[in-house]
């Protein structure tokens, strides 16, 4: 065999070698979500376009790894996220049990709840004035039964926006907790559905953080001991015993995230999305 074919064999074997090296290295988050839309987050099931696309690719693309979404009915999705089929849900409430299989970062979005009834309610600032009343709720949602003494909590499949102010127009519910940017997006997209809708702005605890739930099942998601946790106060989203390992791509995902704060960048999504 002659010296140029010897070379040319060693070239495709390194552009083959080279390839498999580059498969191996890349990756796959999966992002779940419910089968319903809620714009301008996440559009409908054949689309899922949407801020949450938008900002988790550009935080996956940093760290060498592509999105993927999954969508279906949200009971679904909680059930293959906590056994880490799905890496992440982009939208989660921090409670104790849904901490014991996921862990729980900021994706940098501004968060926190408003209520909304008719206009004849009274105004809430404080959720206890819910006493005799109903309170819409998703189903899966974080379980509010035991904080509202008084509270009749009805739950409902596949909730949305939408479903629930027709469901208090109906009277068939009084009150709907939910994320403050959707509500005020929704109420500005839909003005000549809700002129009978009344925006509670100081019932919820104001604006705080928005996380994402990151699978503990997740072949993504490696954790260590907190050397600040405090275990003489209660665990919480600010007081955890475990913190993500910086080999992990979770932990790099975190702060690809942080990274797209510190930027500005997404600020810019946010603006462009809820304009």
């Amino acid at each position: 065999m002659s010296q140029k074919h010897i070379k040319s064999g060693y070239s495709v074997l390194f552009v083959v070698s080279l390839f498999f090296h580059c498969t191996a290295m890349a990756c796959t988050l999966t992002m779940g979500y419910r089968s319903s839309e809620r714009m301008p987050l996440i559009s409908r099931q054949t689309s899922d376009s949407g801020l949450y696309q938008h900002l988790y690719s550009l935080a996956a693309d940093k760290i060498g790894c592509q999105l993927k979404i999954e969508r279906g009915p949200k009971k679904r999705i909680l059930k293959r996220l906590n056994q880490g089929v799905i890496d992440f849900y982009p939208g989660f409430s921090f409670s104790l049990k849904r901490a014991e299989n996921v862990f729980f970062m900021e994706n940098g979005l501004p968060g926190g709840d408003v209520g909304i009834s008719l206009n004849t309610m009274k105004n809430i600032t404080d959720i206890k004035q819910l006493e005799g009343y109903t309170l819409l709720t998703a189903l899966g949602s974080v379980d509010t039964d035991n904080k509202l003494m008084g509270v009749t909590i009805h739950k409902v499949r596949e909730m949305t926006i939408d479903k629930a102010i027709s469901l208090i127009q109906k009277k068939r519910g009084d009150f709907y907790i939910y994320n403050k940017s959707s509500i005020e997006y929704y109420i500005k997209k839909n003005k000549n559905k809700v002129d009978n809708i009344k925006i509670h702005s100081d019932c919820c605890g104001g604006i705080k953080p928005l996380y994402l739930g990151f699978s503990k099942k997740s072949i993504h998601y490696k954790q260590q001991d907190n050397p600040d946790f405090n275990n003489s106060q209660a665990i919480n989203i600010l007081n955890y015993p475990q913190l993500l390992s910086k080999n992990s791509i979770a932990y790099k995902f975190q702060q690809a995230l942080k990274e797209l704060v510190n930027s500005g960048k997404t600020q810019e999504l946010y603006d462009q999305y809820y304009e």
